[in-house]
């Protein structure tokens, strides 16, 4: 690779008047500084706020930058939401790459109908984040956290009370990696929807049961698992009308993101009983977590971890930068397929 152009890469900053940092590639050091610097001049960004941001972009501060490089799930926060004032800014820029899974934070749409493409870390996550729902679906049916809470008292009078809890584990739905998992580890019943279904194969392999539509599909199983990607369509997705179709004393697991489950609705359901318990790492307010829902029992509550875990750092750091060097040619131009699209049908629509 000969050429050299520009790309930009943020980075995280922590409070206004700190000065920029970011988490350097820290396991793919040899692919960084061999593939992706031979081809690119990386420049970090410096800007702390929005209105820098749109400042810089407007005058050029970066010259005519043909990518958008973010190493670490955590970064672009000082942006904002990527929308219809920030994305004619940049009009050289080929693509937006990411390390991270979720882009609920950018319009992907737009940015595919200004032919710039979005790339997230598709795929480093998945053992993770199947791994915590996993965990949350064992604990809504077992009652691990009405279990933990009195047991950390030391107060044997209130552990002998609960220590006669017992549950029993029966249906899940989707997730592909959980699906496996459940099926395999805990003799689960498989039952999917998705706008985009997977092939029969996959379905048989999984030994999963598709439904035609997500109301069909939660009248079926004693707990769901959601999975979907957050944008302005799943918003509010489970909502009141969604919990009432579930057969009463339903578990709900969610590890997708806080805003497809409307969080209202389903304080509700839980404090009528209609849903037993809940296990969440997402959260409609994100940082904040309801106050309602930290105070029962019956529902599991982990931070947005999931995907934190060490196979998804190494394989995440390399998705980007693998996606950029697909996509950017010598003079800024396309050259070929990006890796894991996300606006494919926005970019590609004529």
């Amino acid at each position: 690779m000969r050429w050299r152009y520009t790309i930009i890469l943020v980075v995280v900053h922590a409070q206004a008047n700190d000065p920029p940092h970011w988490e350097s590639i820290k396991y793919n050091q040899k692919f960084y500084e061999g593939e992706f610097l031979s081809g690119f001049d990386v420049i970090e960004s410096e800007e702390k706020d929005r209105v820098s941001v749109i400042n810089a972009l407007k005058t050029k501060k970066y010259g005519d930058f043909s990518a958008i490089y973010g190493p670490h799930f955590q970064t672009g926060g000082e942006m904002g939401q990527w929308d219809a004032e920030l994305i004619p800014l940049p009009p050289s820029v080929r693509i937006f790459a990411s390390a991270g899974a979720g882009f609920n934070w950018a319009d992907t749409d737009l940015l595919g109908q200004h032919k710039i493409w979005y790339a997230n870390g598709a795929g480093a996550s998945d053992e993770a984040v199947s791994d915590t729902a996993f965990y949350m679906i064992v604990s809504v049916f077992c009652s691990f956290t009405r279990s933990q809470l009195p047991t950390r008292t030391t107060v044997l009078e209130i552990f002998n009370v609960t220590h006669k809890l017992i549950a029993s584990i029966s249906h899940n739905p989707r997730g592909k990696k959980l699906a496996y998992k459940a099926r395999m580890a805990l003799g689960m019943e498989i039952h999917c929807f998705d706008v985009v279904r997977a092939s029969v194969d996959e379905e048989h392999r999984l030994g999963a049961t598709f439904h035609a539509s997500l109301d069909k599909l939660l009248k079926v199983p004693e707990c769901i698992s959601i999975h979907t990607p957050l944008n302005a369509h799943p918003q509010d997705l489970i909502d009141a009308r969604a919990l009432a179709l579930m057969k009463p004393g339903s578990r709900v697991v969610n590890t997708a993101r806080g805003q497809v489950v409307n969080e209202d609705a389903l304080v509700a359901a839980l404090k009528s009983g209609h849903i037993s318990a809940a296990g969440l790492y997402v959260y409609y307010h994100e940082l904040q977590v309801a106050p309602e829902l930290a105070e029962m029992e019956n529902v599991t509550l982990t931070a947005h971890i999931g995907g934190g875990a060490l196979d998804t750092r190494i394989n995440s750091e390399p998705n980007a930068m693998k996606n950029i060097l697909a996509v950017v040619g010598p003079d800024g131009e396309f050259i070929g397929e990006r890796l894991t699209p996300v606006n494919a049908k926005a970019f590609n629509a004529p």
